[in-house]
């Protein structure tokens, strides 16, 4: 009986063990797909001599810094923000949404109206509420919905090559 429950406890601890690390694949793929994102993107008036991704309410611990560090997007030297409040984000070419409530959503989109600024997250439902880039997974496998009505608003054109990979959610609906 002892055995059969010690053979039970290193299972589960195994299982949760497995489904930990699936997890933090996947997020650190996430942080990786962002930088890779920014390739296929051409922003307007972006004059910054650093290109700025600002993390909002992180719940992806520190892969944003050790995937970008040292590294360059649009020859430009990568820096990477960390913000709980939208109130506090300085300027940015990308903003990354990692925890929202719909409310707080509609109040970012609020704050970013006409400031060219990229959203992505991996929120349920992020481009049909208003985001650009929605990254989700389906059969293990990361996939992206892109708002193009939404991004054009905000003069951020996304290269075609990017968007033949994508499924184009059409409409805005912040």
């Amino acid at each position: 009986m002892k055995k059969l429950i010690f053979i039970s406890i290193l299972t589960s601890i195994f299982i949760s063990y497995n489904n930990l690390y699936a997890y933090e694949v996947e997020d650190k793929l996430k942080s990786i797909i962002v930088g890779k994102i920014a390739k296929f993107i051409n922003w307007e008036n972006s004059n910054s001599k650093e290109f700025v991704i600002t993390v909002y309410k992180n719940q992806l611990g520190n892969y944003f810094n050790s995937i970008h560090k040292g590294k360059k997007i649009n020859d430009k030297k990568i820096r990477i923000e960390y913000i709980n409040n939208i109130e506090n984000l300085k300027y940015t070419n990308i903003l990354y949404i990692s925890k929202a409530t719909s409310a707080e959503l509609s109040s970012i989109f609020s704050h970013l109206n006409q400031k060219n600024i990229l959203t992505i997250s991996d929120l349920r439902g992020f481009t049909q509420k208003g985001g650009m880039i929605q990254i989700y997974s389906i059969s293990q496998k990361l996939k992206l919905n892109v708002n193009l009505n939404k991004a054009k608003k905000e003069n951020i054109n996304i290269k075609a090559s990017l968007l033949r990979m994508t499924n184009i959610v059409e409409g805005d609906n912040p």
